[in-house]
């Protein structure tokens, strides 16, 4: 039985915890109907985790000692980088406040909400005891195959455990879930009961319980009724029907011939989601991973000093036998990246954009008649008011999430708070919803990567990457039909960008511009969003973080909301600490570079240039005492590239970065979290910072 859930539910957490790993983890009850709730609303959520399963009385045990909470009726715990989570009601609660729209389960009409929430009261309570009683008292008569079915998936030292120790075992799950004080045809007669309830529901035809969409009735019914009805897909453990005792075979047939015990079944293989693999879990760095984590810690400190000495030394730097140069003084960087028909992206990005069946301008040259005539359809979807559209609803969000986590005392910047925000923006903006968040994150971190990082042309890297855009491809193209069908229909749609080029579209002259073309340009607006922004913003807040007397200064201006020297704040903070170093470039031919100076550069043909923007910025000439961090200096900075092919996006970052650096610069006393996850910029899935934790004080948020 877990607590009665109401609307909205209390978040039950524990705070003095540490945990540093890159993907939380879920502890639960290879048994438990209410486990098998919380563990597909992560499926559901294309959550990627570590299953930590435990065999029923042992679970208890190991869940108290987690929660410090002996109350909690051995609940399932989500261990994440700033919440450990627990109960079956609280993650739900927890998913309700952070999920995408599409996978939310309480239906925002209030007469509907009051049905699925008396539904699920009624499942996971009278419901819930009169299952396990009834499944129980059948097993722990039969002890052989209550320990094969009870230690299946468990840690060998619970099998063991099981073992040795099964009287007394069953003896403690006798008392826990009081099997001596119930009759024994008390839980079957109530289990049909609720059962015929189910039926007269569906018996006018719906598909779900409670309306037109899956909610959290549903999967409460179908999780726990399971253990009668055992559906292969169940997430935790059930019983094949021979292995079960004749009485329990028995009532198992009976209830699946129901078309309640039917609708379990349908809803467990139309609508249950499978588990990410756990070979997808990245790997803890062992002691060498964890001693090279020290070291870039502190080298990370000094790039300043390599920035300033590169461009000093070498104006220009040949790497012979990789056919790679770099440029790292400013007035050099100037000309290279004017000259843009001396210095060209199609040779660098072009062919990997088309066989991501996503080519777009930014990967062209302006020689390609396609860059001017779909950079300039792009630009024409665009509004004068809409960077200020952009920073209200990112602003709200941002505000939205941090008031759900106050109590928490910490939050990861990346996971709980950059990357949800981002997602939505994709929808609200740019017209895109997500299937989930976790999913939008793996194809624009895999095409991104791919395009912009994959140097050594890896071709796991770039598969991953032709898999994704083939996948993201297919989802763009379906809202777009559905979007044009709303307009046929009548209806009006949502002003976001997709839909303001899908307009542009049906206008003359523009009879060009198939579907292809606006998945494409929506499709590469996506890719340099979503990791760009998160990077830069975690960046900004480590250095930042390493310099007291300005971050108290950037705490004065968050809380004054000063949008502008916000910006200054970020553009001088990136400029230490930047997202990237640099962009390539390719020369064809032999050409020349001289600068402002008196001394000329011979770039040979067929060279890749690496323009190298960090040094730049740290040139005297272009940024006086550059070793000084002053965010109201007067130059032009290259955190976004420069020239033609400068970050399409780079308005909407500055927006973004300083509304999110802001909303946590807000928080009372910021500060890091101890250990990994808070230091430096946190922890990382290669060049990718996915959990940055900082710590606060409570406060009411303003």
């Amino acid at each position: 039985m877990i607590d009665r859930y109401s609307y909205p539910d209390t978040i039950k957490f524990r705070k003095d915890f540490s945990y540093d790993k890159v993907v939380p983890t879920f502890v639960s009850n290879t048994q438990g109907g209410c486990d098998e709730i919380a563990r597909w609303v992560l499926d559901l959520n294309d959550t990627l985790y570590k299953d930590e399963p435990h065999a029923p009385h042992i679970y208890k045990k190991i869940v108290d000692k987690l929660t410090a909470d002996k109350n909690n009726s051995g609940s399932p715990v989500l261990i994440k980088t700033d919440g450990l989570i627990y109960t079956t009601n609280s993650v739900l609660q927890y998913f309700e406040q952070h999920t995408v729209p599409a996978k939310k389960l309480l239906p925002d009409d209030p007469a509907k909400r009051k049905e699925v929430l008396e539904l699920y009261n009624l499942f996971t309570n009278e419901f819930q005891d009169n299952v396990n009683k009834y499944v129980f008292s059948q097993l722990l008569a039969h002890p052989a195959i209550a320990r094969r079915l009870f230690t299946k998936g468990v840690p060998i030292t619970e099998k063991l455990n099981y073992s040795i120790n099964f009287s007394s075992i069953s003896e403690a799950l006798s008392k826990e879930l009081h099997l001596e004080e119930s009759k024994p045809g008390d839980s079957p007669a109530f289990i049909r009961k609720v059962f015929e309830q189910v039926n007269d529901l569906l018996a006018d035809g719906r598909k779900y319980l409670a309306g037109p969409a899956l909610s959290m009735a549903d999967i409460a019914f179908a999780s726990v009724a399971a253990p009668l009805i055992l559906p292969e897909e169940f997430g935790g453990v059930v019983a094949k029907i021979q292995q079960l005792p004749d009485e329990y075979r028995n009532f198992v047939i009976e209830l699946r011939k129901t078309q309640a015990g039917q609708f379990v079944l349908d809803l467990y293989q139309e609508d249950r989601p499978q588990k990410r693999s756990q070979f997808d879990i990245p790997k803890d760095p062992n002691i060498l991973g964890l001693i090279a984590e020290k070291l870039k810690l502190s080298l990370g400190t000094r790039k300043s000093n390599l920035f300033y000495f590169l461009q000093k030394r070498y104006p220009v730097l040949k790497l012979g036998p990789l056919k790679l140069m770099t440029v790292n003084k400013n007035d050099l960087i100037v000309e290279l990246l004017n000259r843009d028909m001396d210095f060209t992206v199609e040779e660098i990005n072009s062919k990997k954009m088309a066989d991501q069946k996503g080519a777009f301008f930014l990967g062209w040259d302006r020689n390609n008649p396609q860059f001017d005539r779909e950079r300039n359809f792009v630009r024409s979807a665009t509004k004068k008011d809409d960077l200020e559209l952009i920073r209200s609803f990112v602003r709200t969000a941002a505000d939205e999430i941090i008031a759900n986590i106050q109590d928490y005392g910490k939050v990861d910047v990346a996971d709980t708070l950059s990357y949800p925000v981002l997602v939505r923006l994709l929808d609200f903006y740019f017209g895109v919803p997500s299937p989930s968040e976790d999913k939008m994150k793996r194809w624009c971190r895999a095409l991104f990567y791919d395009l912009f990082l994959n140097f050594t042309n890896n071709k796991e890297k770039h598969q991953k990457a032709v898999d994704a855009s083939l996948e993201r491809k297919e989802w763009i193209l379906e809202i777009i039909e559905d979007n044009k069908q709303a307009l046929k229909d009548g209806k009006t749609l949502k002003d976001n960008l997709l839909n303001r080029m899908i307009l542009l579209q049906q206008q003359p002259g523009n009879e060009w511009v198939d579907d292809d073309v606006l998945q494409r340009n929506i499709g590469g607006l996506l890719t340099g969003i979503l990791e760009t922004t998160n990077k830069s913003i975690v960046l900004v807040l480590d250095e930042l973080l390493n310099r007291p007397e300005v971050l108290k200064g950037a705490v004065e201006v968050a809380h004054d909301r000063d949008m502008k020297k916000n910006v200054w704040l970020r553009s001088e903070a990136l400029r230490f600490n930047p997202a990237q170093p640099g962009v390539i470039r390719y020369c064809e031919t032999k050409q020349v570079l001289k600068g402002k100076g008196d001394k000329s550069y011979t770039i040979p043909a067929k060279t890749k240039v690496f323009a190298l923007t960090a040094p730049a910025m740290f040139d005297p000439e272009a940024f006086p005492d550059p070793k000084k961090f002053n965010p109201e200096r007067e130059a032009v900075y290259m955190n976004y590239g420069y020239g033609l092919h400068e970050c399409y996006g780079k308005y909407i970052n500055a927006v973004t970065i300083s509304e999110i650096v802001a909303a946590v610069l807000r928080l009372k006393n910021v500060r890091r979290e101890p250990g990994r996850a808070g230091a430096g910029t946190g922890l990382k899935q290669g060049p990718f910072p996915t959990n940055f934790v900082v710590a606060f004080d409570h406060d009411d948020y303003e």
